[in-house]
């Protein structure tokens, strides 16, 4: 009788289970994680996603101190009355300075109507008071 082992065929069929066997070993190693794999990823996760909580923390804290729309309109009737006020500064500075501008005009008047005086040294010293030895009073 002939022994189902020993034959050529039977050998190659074991080859095969056996190649079988290591290519299903293969593809479940590549289906599981190893533990230590698996722990480094839920650390990275861990730590990302503090990463991230801090940085929502932090927008929502500057979130809270920006100002809200009460505060915006607040802003805006601030400038809008202070726009009033430069605009009633602007009217009143136009009439000071037309008032300056006449001013201006009466000294230039004057100076020139002291230019035109004739430069007498007993007038001048009279009028001025300087002069009282001279009989000017």
């Amino acid at each position: 009788m002939m022994d189902i082992f020993s034959s050529t065929g039977a050998s190659l069929l074991v080859l095969l289970v056996q190649g079988l066997f290591a290519w299903a070993l293969w593809s479940l190693r590549r289906a599981f994680v190893r533990q230590e794999d698996y722990l480094l990823h839920v650390q990275r996760d861990t730590r990302r996603e503090a990463a991230t909580t801090r940085r929502l923390s932090a927008i929502e804290e500057n979130l809270r101190l920006a100002p809200d729309t009460a505060d915006m309109a607040g802003l805006h009737n601030e400038l809008a009355a202070l726009r009033g006020e430069i605009q009633a500064l602007n009217v009143r500075i136009s009439g000071l300075d037309r008032l300056l501008e006449r001013l201006e005009h009466s000294f230039e008047r004057q100076e020139d109507r002291l230019r035109l005086v004739p430069q007498g040294g007993a007038t001048f010293a009279c009028r001025t008071g300087a002069d009282t030895a001279g009989g000017c009073n």
